[in-house]
């Protein structure tokens, strides 16, 4: 009876022991060093080389798709930058344009990209209309509104037709492309 005792009060002992042993061991790791380290501002963040993102809508269809060969982003900025930069941009599966450039950069919140150096916006042909090229050194393109737009020097090709101006405007979803200067146009059937 005496060794039965001794074996009860022995358990209460051992089970304050691993308490205070787990107690120790949880504080000890609750004290990891978490304080965030400063990011160098002017070094990027992230870098991807061979990138292609692609997005859908709600429907699960092709809404568009990044491929560039570099991208990368600086320590709390919006916006990612590209070189090679190739946007495709969709509506119900089907590609309505496609923007490339040396360059480039695009902000997510916004939906907003910048693209320089050699810029071209092409409209595949459809049954109704045949191809447009907008060529430029510069543009923006908001994909959210499906807008695009430069104030350089640009040259557009629509079929066989030539048209040379200093800036315009593409709205994608009403097909009207605004020249904002007196242009020189090329028409041929």
């Amino acid at each position: 009876m005496i060794k039965l005792l001794r074996s009860h009060r022995l358990f209460p002992v051992l089970l304050i022991g691993l308490t205070a042993m787990l107690t120790l061991w949880l504080d000890q790791i609750s004290r990891w060093d978490t304080r965030h380290r400063e990011l160098d501002p002017d070094k990027p963040e992230y870098v991807a080389d061979n990138l292609v993102a692609i997005r859908y809508d709600a429907q699960g269809k092709l809404m568009d798709k990044l491929v560039a060969s570099r991208m990368w982003q600086y320590p709390g900025k919006p916006d990612a930058y590209f070189e090679n930069p190739d946007l495709y941009q969709y509506q119900q599966g089907v590609l309505q344009y496609h923007v490339t450039g040396e360059t480039g950069r695009y902000n997510s919140k916004n939906q907003q990209a910048y693209f320089d150096k050699k810029v071209v916006l092409i409209k595949p042909a459809d049954s109704k209309q045949p191809e447009t090229k907008l060529v430029s050194s510069a543009m923006f393109v908001d994909t959210g509104k499906r807008f695009a737009s430069s104030k350089a020097p640009s040259v557009i090709y629509h079929g066989n037709s030539v048209a040379n101006s200093i800036g315009f405007s593409y709205l994608e979803s009403q097909g009207v492309l605004n020249l904002h200067s007196k242009t020189k146009i090329i028409y041929a059937k």
